[in-house]
């Protein structure tokens, strides 16, 4: 994801004894040794028999070089071929990954073998607005349709492409993500809620052809891992560095550096002069090149077939009127609320929940009011990290204390002595594309079974970009862990608030389609949310946040977005703003 960036120094706050307590300065000097992974193995609390949410069965939603032969398999039995040999599943995990591997399965198209030219293009593809004549109100719904067509004109009968599309009035900063309905026979209906007055354009872009999809799957699928990693052993003057992933062919001797906790397993190939505990450091060591073969390349072209606007057929915009009817107050925002879609919309470049009143922390003094005595645990990748910066840029007195930790790895601790606030972020733990990392990553679930909670505990999780070049069933393992550790913490402490963030989406270019696509990450973001649906936590939908606003995908987003998803996020911690 993003690379090791040289260290600034960042100077410790001066502390002022009269500012700690005795308690104060040994709670300090944990969270400390906790950072630094010293203290991790004993301070575990003891957790409770797990519970484990169940739902209904869902209706569809819109390797190293190895190939791994294993499509047929249950997908318990294909993880113990991934490298799960420590695990054993309950009948509830077997029957919910099945059912989640059933809720993505994609559409496909009649042909297994379908020439470029009759794939979708979107030139050929022109978007109508229904009703168009219609006067359209605050609060009503819009739809839009489309029929696809392939490289020679002609109407294609089958569905399976990934489509993304927004409504936006530029001139007030205005935006909102559309939902994808995809008929399975070449027509496509987008429904859009009309959520402000004014004149409203319809964005509607072709992300991946259906054809493209089938090439994303097939990689999936054969190519356990489309990244490699490598860590690095020493023992005085003798140095190695060898090979390392969540999945190795036993051609050679391997370290197992499987996690005895959660048994999610990490394996190197073992240095030829030295032990397996001579390991110093690890790191990403490249993507694997050549996956595309023969024409596969053209189903990829940007400009082309790429994340492609699609062009109206006539006006691509309505005219929306003010609501004749008032409309009633959402009220505060509260955990456990489901997901919906829309969950939102910009207005004036502040995002306004469909759910919940959201408050702007637009001073220092409310971010800092909302914060005060609060514990708040920000655990993800760099998206994450992302709201740790803000934080500390943004709220007077948060100071980073300099653990010589890397700035862009982490993990980081910050304090505001004055109003008892802590904020600290740590990187998930593997696999986690960073140019180098400690080696002594921790898991998600390790983490929250230390953590007691508490009415003034906040975490907030991330767990989507560094997945998506590994099969889904890797990702809802680690996503039943992460459930099952938040359960516990729940039942410890059920005023503890656990917020959720969704993925990104991000720029595409096609050469990293392969491995960071939307449609990845789509995938296993749709697993997230069916996974945590029903659970007291809270949900920050940064996936259509990203896709409403104005600024070009990015998968760091910049300033303005983060600023609104941490206004979403302080809306949950502190329920009434002064």
């Amino acid at each position: 994801m993003d690379e090791q960036h040289t260290r600034k120094s960042i100077l410790p706050f001066s502390v002022r004894p009269s500012h700690f307590t005795l308690m104060t300065l040994m709670a300090l000097l944990l969270l400390i040794l906790n950072l630094y992974g010293i203290m991790h193995d004993k301070t575990a609390i003891i957790i409770s028999e797990s519970k484990w949410w169940r739902y209904p069965v869902p209706k569809f939603n819109h390797t190293m070089g190895q190939k791994v032969e294993t499509r047929n398999l249950h997908w318990t039995d294909r993880l113990v071929q991934y490298g799960y040999q420590n695990h054993s599943f309950t009948p509830e995990e077997r029957s919910e990954g099945t059912l989640l591997m059933k809720m993505i399965e994609w559409p496909k198209p009649t042909s297994s073998a379908v020439p470029f030219e009759k794939s979708s293009d979107p030139a050929h593809i022109r978007f109508v607005i229904l009703n168009s004549a219609k006067t359209f109100y605050v609060g009503d719904q819009l739809q839009v349709m489309l029929q696809m067509y392939d490289f020679e004109g002609h109407p294609k009968r089958y569905g399976g492409d990934y489509l993304q599309a927004r409504i936006h009035t530029p001139a007030l900063k205005a935006g909102s993500a559309g939902t994808v309905i995809d008929n399975q026979n070449g027509f496509y209906y987008i429904n859009f809620n009309l959520s402000w007055p004014g004149k409203v354009e319809i964005s509607v872009s072709l992300v991946h052809s259906s054809e493209g999809i089938q090439i994303l799957k097939r990689l999936r699928d054969e190519r356990m891992a489309r990244v490699s990693f490598q860590s690095t052993f020493k023992n005085g003057n003798i140095l190695e560095t060898t090979q390392c992933n969540l999945y190795l062919p036993q051609t050679e001797p391997l370290c197992n550096f499987t996690d005895p906790r959660t048994g999610e397993p990490w394996f190197c190939y073992k240095p030829k002069n030295l032990s397996c505990s001579a390991r110093i450091k690890c790191g990403l060591a490249g993507f694997d090149k050549g996956l595309l073969i023969g024409e596969e390349k053209r189903y990829f072209q940007s400009r082309i077939n790429l994340k492609q606007s699609i062009l109206p057929s006539g006006a691509g915009y309505i005219t929306v009127e003010p609501s004749p009817r008032p409309i009633p107050a959402l009220g505060k925002c509260v955990r456990g609320r489901p997901m919906v879609s829309p969950s939102g919309f910009y207005y004036k470049d502040q995002w306004r929940s469909t759910t919940c009143d959201i408050f702007h922390f637009d001073t220092p003094t409310k971010k800092t009011d909302c914060l005060r005595k609060k514990h708040v645990y920000l655990i993800g990748d760099s998206t994450m990290r992302q709201w740790f910066e803000y934080l500390i840029q943004s709220v007077p007195g948060l100071k980073m204390l300099d653990l010589g930790n890397p700035i862009k790895i982490g993990p980081h601790l910050a304090v505001n002595v004055e109003n008892n606030i802590v904020v600290q972020y740590r990187p998930h733990g593997l696999p986690i594309q960073f140019r180098t990392f400690p080696r002594h990553l921790r898991y998600v679930s390790n983490v929250l079974d230390e953590i007691r909670g508490g009415g003034n505990t906040v975490i907030a999780i991330t767990l989507t970009a560094h997945f998506t070049p590994f099969p889904v069933e890797v990702y809802i393992r680690r996503i039943q862990n992460v459930r099952r550790s938040i359960l516990q913490l729940l039942d410890r402490n059920p005023d503890t608030l656990v917020v959720i963030k969704t993925a990104n989406v991000r720029e595409n270019p096609p050469q990293i389609i392969t491995y960071y696509s939307d449609w990845y990450a789509y995938q296993i973001d749709s697993v997230m949310r069916k996974m945590f649906t029903g659970l007291n936590v809270v949900f920050v939908d940064a996936w259509e946040m990203t896709i409403a606003h104005y600024l070009p995908h990015n998968i760091h987003p910049m300033r303005i977005i983060i600023k609104n998803e941490i206004d979403v996020f302080l809306s949950y911690v502190c329920l009434s703003v002064t």
